[in-house]
């Protein structure tokens, strides 16, 4: 099969994925594979390419409505006080008055609201007494479908709790989160609160410790991707490995390979959020292709990873913000990029015209996501977005570097962390300011935001290929 054929039978994969998610229609995907059958019957290359295409699109319409069905098939008792038993199966969150905790029941998963103490770990049996509450529409907002995807069919809040047994998780998951424990640990006993709670949801993938108005300010601010795990962070990680295994003198090749595991162990350790897992997957993709010797297409791998992801688990699609996100401001980072670094082309300073380029262009694409979940975007975002960028590679790698450093000298980790503070002031310091700004926050209808924002998509995909077309000539 050929890579182009490959890249389309991704978008019809996707395309089938987006078509379920949205529209209940039972007889849909039998449409798509009866019409499909019938090109394939042509047989001419044309029509047998577009005949799979659409026999792809009803497949994946199928399988979002099998996942879905088979995820949200449970046996539990709804609203009467029983009794059980079951796992933890991740990371407790800890808040400031309760902390989250997921439970794994047979094949099933509850999410459980208890209080602060004792706190639990992953890998607790334990035993509970409480009622069982099925989610639904909380207002506009679907909790059954955001518990969904991460294949949780209940909850319950503040429930009676006992431990009967530890460790019963997978060990070497416990191992990581035992790890990730310590590093917290020892981030909590150096940094103030503010500066805790944004250095962890940064490096360790923790945003629970921040506060409401710091999650605000960091939205009005156009910052919120640049301190939650993204398709970002996990660029710069995989960027300050490769330098670390070069500077040890390894060869291209064992530096590649070592990458893909320090990236996968990275993914892991934060909690696997579905940005970095699409961003996983395309540098372990890259990393692969170049280890083979292959040349890539950053489009393709893209789209092959959205796919991968997907396969794994079709409900992010709709039901992650992150994902959608993530994934569409790569793919205006791809598309368009090029175009505003050409734009751009007065700006002498390199890197800042590249930061410019990339942010307009991520922008451009994830508006829309914005505008529909928020009601409004930050316009501040760019100013802020060139403030910090400097400084977030310094700060995830004293970020990493000093609790690491507080397992073996507590001095040493004394003068990261007071230099780290020093940046992290800074980043603050940039966030409130942007906050403040009066017109950080731009509300719009959407009906006049899609009115204005077609054409200045169409042009400016116009101008890409008619820039691509001057190339070619």
């Amino acid at each position: 099969m050929e890579i182009d054929n490959l890249f389309l039978f991704c978008i019809m994969f996707m395309g089938g994925i987006v078509i379920a998610s949205f529209f209940n229609l039972w007889f849909l995907p039998f449409l798509f594979l009866i019409f499909g059958l019938s090109l394939i019957g042509v047989w001419f290359k044309k029509a047998l390419t577009l005949g799979f295409c659409f026999i792809v699109l009803g497949l994946s319409f199928l399988y979002f409505n099998f996942y879905y069905s088979n995820t949200k098939a449970n046996n539990f008792v709804f609203d009467k006080d029983i009794s059980f038993s079951g796992i933890i199966c991740k990371e407790p969150q800890l808040d400031y008055d309760k902390q989250k905790i997921v439970v794994c029941v047979d094949n099933s998963k509850i999410s459980i609201s208890a209080n602060v103490f004792p706190e639990y770990d992953y890998g607790d049996k334990i035993q509970i007494k409480g009622k069982i509450k099925k989610p639904g529409m909380i207002e506009d907002f679907d909790y059954e479908g955001y518990l969904l995807k991460d294949g949780i069919t209940a909850y319950m809040s503040y429930p009676q709790i006992k431990v009967i047994d530890k460790d019963q998780g997978n060990f070497f998951m416990n191992s990581i989160l035992l790890f990730k424990k310590r590093m917290s640990q020892e981030i909590q006993k150096q940094l103030t609160l503010d500066k805790e709670a944004i250095l962890e949801a940064t490096i360790l993938g923790n945003t629970i410790k921040m506060s409401d108005s710091l999650k605000q300010k960091l939205s009005l601010s156009g910052l919120s991707h640049a301190i939650a795990i993204s398709g970002a962070h996990i660029v710069l990680f995989a960027g300050i490995i490769m330098e670390v295994l070069f500077l040890l003198g390894l060869w291209k090749r064992e530096v590649l390979i070592f990458s893909i595991f320090f990236i996968l162990f990275y993914v892991i350790f934060v909690g696997a959020p579905a940005s970095a897992l699409r961003s996983g997957f395309m540098i372990g993709l890259i990393y692969f292709a170049q280890i083979f010797e292959r040349n890539t297409s950053n489009l393709r791998i893209l789209f092959l990873a959205g796919l991968i992801i997907l396969l794994i688990n079709p409900l992010l699609l709709r039901y992650d913000l992150g994902f959608q996100l993530s994934f569409l401001a790569t793919l205006g980072i791809i598309v368009l990029g090029s175009v505003f670094n050409y734009w751009l082309r007065g700006i002498n300073i390199k890197w800042l015209r590249e930061v410019l380029a990339m942010t307009i262009s991520a922008q451009i694409f994830v508006l829309p996501i914005l505008v529909i979940n928020f009601g409004y975007f930050s316009l501040i975002s760019l100013v802020s977005n060139i403030l910090v960028f400097a400084v977030l590679p310094v700060i995830m790698i004293l970020g990493i570097l000093f609790p690491l450093l507080g397992l073996v000298s507590s001095f040493l980790s004394w003068i990261g962390a007071m230099v780290l503070s020093i940046f992290l002031s800074y980043l603050i310091i940039v966030i409130d300011c942007s906050a403040m700004f009066p017109l950080a926050k731009l509300e719009i209808p959407i009906l006049l935001f899609f009115i204005l924002y077609i054409p200045i998509i169409l042009f400016a995909l116009f101008q890409k290929r008619k820039k691509e077309l001057e190339i070619f000539i």
